[in-house]
């Protein structure tokens, strides 16, 4: 999974938490969380997984046990998340604009909720359509409720309020953005 606004943190742990609730322990292991954002300083402080108890006080208490570490003496009002939650997801910056991306795929779910509202149509295609080489097919893309995509990538559908799947084979896309690139090139 590729959550690629990862800001401070919360979603990418929360969607590792959400693995381990849903498939265990033992099958979550073998799961992988890459957690992108353009801001370097606040990747830095995420990767720490160092958060305040008032930034966790929604979560249930059987959740704050099972994932996060409790802070005494001058860590006091602070948790960090598990090594073991802390080890499924990888942090990197990204830049959701850039002509390519240096991530590795084929993603089953990409989130990517909250950013695209700040670009224009045509750079919101271009973002989805450097997505499709990314994603297996018929892999899922999670967005805000303010995002709509169906009028800018025919490549997704929507499934949902807030989730739209692929459609196009993410091989196909990938090999027609090669050709466009090479095209480019020349």
């Amino acid at each position: 999974m590729w959550c690629s606004a990862a800001s401070t943190g919360e979603e990418p742990y929360s969607i590792a938490m959400t693995l381990v609730e849903a498939l265990g322990d033992h099958a979550a292991r073998h799961c992988t969380v890459f957690a992108s954002d353009i801001d370097s300083q606040v990747l830095a402080k995420t990767d720490t997984g160092v958060y305040s108890l008032n930034q966790v006080k929604a979560l249930p208490v059987e959740c704050l046990k099972r994932f996060f570490l409790k802070g005494t003496g001058s860590h006091a009002g602070l948790v960090k998340v598990r090594p073991e939650l802390r080890a499924m997801v990888n942090f990197g910056r990204m830049n959701l604009t850039d002509a390519r991306y240096d991530v590795k795929g084929p993603f089953d779910v990409i989130f990517c909720r909250n950013v695209m509202i700040y670009f224009d149509k045509p750079t919101q295609g271009q973002v989805l359509s450097r997505f499709e080489p990314l994603m297996k097919p018929r892999a899922l893309l999670f967005a805000e409720h303010s995002e709509n995509f169906t009028y800018v990538s025919q490549a997704f559908r929507l499934r949902g309020q807030t989730v739209y799947e692929l459609t196009r084979d993410g091989k196909l896309a990938a090999a027609a953005q090669k050709r466009t690139l090479a095209g480019e090139l020349a």
